[in-house]
């Protein structure tokens, strides 16, 4: 009987485990902490506010246990309705979807520029030099496409007329893409730049300083925000933490960086030195920069209605946290 009781008490250890994705532990006592689960579309730089906060113990600090997912965008939004997540780091797809109806709302701002880097073959010597080139992206009316588009322009050229764009996959395969030779640019992560450049490719741009287009924050489910709103306000403290304290203590931040991103001390300076400006320093994304946001998106969706900003974003918790001293 007392392995059959043995048995009984591991079978609900392991189911306990494989359903707790999103619901709070088992434990008794009243200091528990709250498991929350945290979806991202990627391991990146534009994550990193979020990254610290958990390395830090930060959201520890306010009694929650942060679980971080990788997930694809279009999963992750499914799965933050469906409750099997309670937070999306996928910024562009939470305001797409608050575009179209989904009521999702983004309540704090990491990077309020973009993090990119527009790098090319080291036989690109100039921007000028792209004329008649291929550059490569993830996917068609993407973020990483239309920033192509803009460095584009930036150089003077016309998208599709003067410089071919086709779609190659994600950022690794990118750049293998790169190293092949099948094109002969592509917008990537700064942090996957400065590898790129220790290779030999040339850093054409960084797109952070010619555009004002969001690029990570966090987003939650209305009825979260309404029904849990001490929770949403605790993420988003533990959120600021992790932003002031990249933008605070640089060599600590940098040795997580290299750790994190698997990159070398030295690209880990570059990427930081490069983007830092990029991250928010008060959680909140310009107006202008979130109706750029909105205007892609209702290209892209066809939408011709009127979108209004409190429809996709509320600051107040930031402003709560800030005017708190906290």
């Amino acid at each position: 009987m007392g392995a059959n009781f043995r048995s009984a008490q591991l079978l609900v250890f392991l189911l306990a485990s494989v359903f707790s994705w999103g619901v709070p532990p088992l434990v008794d006592g009243a200091a528990a902490a709250e498991r929350i689960v945290i979806g991202t579309p990627s391991r990146g730089l534009f994550e990193f506010p979020a990254v610290v906060a958990i390395r830090k113990g930060f959201f520890k600090d306010e009694g929650l246990e942060a679980d971080k997912v990788q997930m694809q965008p279009a999963i992750a939004v499914k799965a933050l309705i469906s409750g099997d997540i309670d937070y999306l780091l996928a910024w562009g797809s939470a305001i797409r979807a608050a575009v179209t109806g989904v009521p999702i709302k983004a309540v704090v701002g990491m990077a309020s520029r973009p993090l990119h880097v527009l790098i090319a073959r080291p036989d690109i010597k100039t921007p000028k030099d792209l004329k008649g080139k291929i550059i490569g992206v993830d996917s068609v009316a993407g973020t990483v496409d239309y920033l192509s588009r803009v460095a584009v322009r930036h150089f003077g050229f016309e998208p599709e007329k003067d410089v071919k764009i086709i779609v190659t996959g994600e950022s690794p395969t990118r750049l293998a893409a790169l190293r092949a030779g099948s094109i002969d640019a592509t917008p990537i992560d700064v942090a996957f730049a400065m590898k790129a450049e220790d290779e030999g490719f040339r850093r054409l741009i960084y797109l952070g300083d010619i555009i004002e287009l969001p690029l990570s924050g966090i987003a939650v489910m209305e009825k979260k925000l309404q029904t849990q709103r001490e929770q949403v306000k605790k993420v988003v403290r533990a959120s600021l933490r992790g932003t002031r304290f990249m933008k605070q203590n640089r060599a600590e931040t940098l040795q997580m960086l290299s750790d994190y991103l698997r990159i070398t001390p030295s690209q880990a300076a570059k990427a930081y030195d490069v983007s830092i400006n990029s991250f928010s320093d008060d959680g909140i994304i310009s107006d202008k920069g979130v109706n750029l946001d909105v205007q892609l998106t209702k290209e892209r969706l066809k939408i011709t209605k009127e979108i209004s900003l409190s429809q996709l974003v509320d600051w107040s918790l930031v402003k709560e946290v800030r005017a708190g001293g906290q």
